[in-house]
């Protein structure tokens, strides 16, 4: 890697490692050089789009190691979908949380509309059409019943980051016990069936 890659790489560390931890609008160029050590005019010549193309290129290259995880994950995972999701889950827990709540409601709004339609994009991309084929496919096979894949995809996506969110002192189980149970609640359902 030669040295202009090498800073890039850990300009983009930095970035993405104060963007998830605070979000977008909770930091600037300033804390980014901070962090590097450099001064801020220099962020310029590895991004020259300033914050916003920054933080842009810093999600959309985490969400791609996203995808990647998640299609590893559902690739070597067994049938059936129980276990696909376990490892879905798995893997998820060993990232840090995206707390893709503030991305939505405070990151996006704040971005240009092209730039925030274009991150929407990136994340059903790379963490809901993954999911939304497992279901599909599971769907296809008659192992479980038909309902919108974008849906199961998206409450599976929302229950799994809440519980990696929720700190230790607030549950009552470890993440991997809680992401079962949640696994299989989703898949099982809640009302009781004759006969069980």
């Amino acid at each position: 890697m030669d040295d202009h890659s090498e800073a890039k790489r850990r300009v983009l560390d930095a970035a993405e490692k104060l963007f998830m931890e605070r979000g977008y609008t909770a930091v600037t160029l300033r804390d980014i050089a901070q962090a590097l050590n450099i001064k801020q005019a220099s962020l310029y010549y590895h991004v020259a789009g300033g914050k916003e193309a920054l933080f842009v290129e810093v999600v959309e290259r985490n969400l791609a190691r996203h995808r990647a995880g998640l299609c590893t994950a559902l690739a070597q995972a067994e049938a059936p979908l129980r276990a696909k999701l376990l490892a879905v889950a798995e893997w998820l827990f060993s990232q840090p949380p995206l707390d893709l709540g503030r991305m939505i409601h405070s990151d996006l709004p704040a971005l240009s509309p092209a730039q925030a339609q274009r991150l929407e994009r990136s994340f059903h991309e790379a963490l809901l059409q993954p999911l939304e084929e497992a279901f599909a496919q599971a769907q296809a096979t008659g192992e479980i019943r038909p309902a919108q894949v974008s849906l199961l995809s998206g409450m599976l996506l929302t229950m799994l980051e809440a519980a990696h969110s929720l700190p230790t002192h607030f549950r009552a189980l470890p993440k991997q016990r809680l992401a079962a149970e949640m696994i299989d609640i989703l898949l099982d359902g809640l009302r009781l069936r004759a006969g069980l």
